[in-house]
């Protein structure tokens, strides 16, 4: 017997086994809701994989294997008018395919986080964002630049130690750069430079200037 399709909707997504399984409903007859069905998944093994289940209420592809109600298996939702498909508000011209180059791979979370992969000729970037926006990483090819943009505060720690090696480094703030330690050392090859528009102090139990 051949297998057949029918279009459902979501009615259940928190499976008490931790299988990632769904419960549907035929679209038009929630009253016959389904047992826990699985979704199909590009990829999966022990302990590793991609989950993404769908959202309740939203609308998916059923495949019933034996081509009855028994064995089914989730292989897809889509987008309608009632569910519409997101977009990146990042490269507008892009999103929703409206310029017809299909540039833009990009997952967008619930809360608005987004991964975003843009293939806009000349523009090539890869942007990781937090929800509101203010919050990002991206590399960008037309610049060549790495950016990273926090709303509030940049944190970062190690263990071990911290390098930073460039070309030139800059470092700026409006108000204080405060930078403290056991110790704090300094060297030049050429030449060095401290200037100030106001004074400069140096305490300590000992000062050598050689």
């Amino acid at each position: 017997m051949h297998p057949y399709f029918h279009w459902a909707i979501v009615t259940d997504n928190a499976d008490p086994d931790g299988l990632q399984r769904v419960k549907v409903a035929k679209k038009n007859e929630d009253e016959s809701v389904t047992e826990w069905v699985p979704v199909l998944t590009p990829y999966g093994s022990a302990d590793t994989g991609l989950s993404m289940l769908p959202e309740i209420n939203d609308q998916v592809l059923v495949i019933s294997l034996d081509g009855s109600d028994n064995r089914k298996a989730i292989i897809g939702t889509f987008w309608s008018n009632e569910i519409l498909p997101p977009q990146t508000d990042e490269n507008k011209n892009a999103d929703l395919n409206s310029d017809g180059k299909n540039a833009l791979r990009f997952f967008k979370s619930r809360s608005g986080h987004k991964l975003i992969f843009d293939d806009t000729k000349g523009m090539e970037k890869i942007q990781l964002i937090a929800s509101g926006g203010k919050t990002r990483l991206e590399f960008l090819a037309e610049n060549k630049l790495v950016s990273l943009d926090a709303e509030n505060d940049i944190n970062m720690g190690a263990k071990g130690a911290v390098l930073i090696q460039a070309q030139e480094v800059k470092m700026a703030g409006e108000d204080n750069v405060d930078i403290s330690g056991e110790e704090f050392q300094i060297g030049a090859e050429s030449g060095l430079e401290i200037n100030s528009d106001d004074g400069i102090t140096v305490t300590g139990s000992g000062i050598s200037i050689n």
